[in-house]
């Protein structure tokens, strides 16, 4: 990894790793906003999980902001050193749905509450576009899907070169089989034709 990118990581996940330190130390500050979002998803995670694991799902607005921030601090961590970078990428981007679901204002709030809530929003939803993009990154090397496709047409060239081998091959053996075969077929004929004659002169 160049220094570049390493500069540039950290700038980028620093952000991350100090609001997840905010939010696993001090949840309470950010519970209130992250309540509307985790009231909804909780109760649709216990419906979807499996029974056995659905009582383990966390009800409280404040563990959410604690797994959340727990998330945001592996995440950066791991985007800024590089090591399982791609994977810290998604769990940034994870961790950024929340932060956006609770950056927006309630339906209900007025028109100065949502216009000073804006900026923030933008910003969240901008953190969670760059982290989609940070999963992406290949460091300049060609992607799994890529090489892949490659590998693919080569296995087909080789095999339709294979093809074209075997069909040689088997054409000159059928060539020399033929010419074989004719020359058996000629052999045959002079020996006939030398054992008519015998049989000729030994009756007449």
């Amino acid at each position: 990894m160049s220094l570049l990118r390493f500069v540039a990581r950290s700038m980028f996940a620093g952000y991350f790793i100090t609001e997840g330190v905010k939010a696993v130390t001090k949840p309470a500050e950010s519970a209130p906003d992250a309540e509307a979002f985790t009231s909804t998803i909780t109760p649709l995670l216990q419906r979807v999980v499996p029974a056995d694991v659905s009582s383990y799902v966390p009800e409280k607005a404040e563990t959410w902001v604690r797994i959340s921030g727990v998330a945001q601090i592996a995440g950066g961590a791991m985007f800024a050193t590089g090591i399982g970078r791609r994977i810290g990428a998604l769990l940034l981007a994870k961790a950024s749905v929340l932060n956006v679901a609770m950056a927006l204002p309630g339906k209900d709030a007025p028109k100065t509450a949502k216009d000073s809530a804006r900026p923030e929003v933008l910003r969240n939803v901008a953190l969670l576009g760059a982290s989609i993009l940070a999963m992406q990154d290949t460091q300049g090397k060609p992607s799994l899907a890529w090489r892949a496709d490659q590998a693919a047409k080569v296995t087909e060239k080789k095999a339709a070169a294979l093809g074209d081998d075997i069909s040689k091959s088997t054409k000159a053996a059928a060539a020399t089989a033929e010419k074989k075969a004719k020359k058996l077929a000629r052999k045959a004929r002079k020996q006939a034709r030398r054992l008519s004659k015998k049989i000729d002169a030994v009756t007449s």
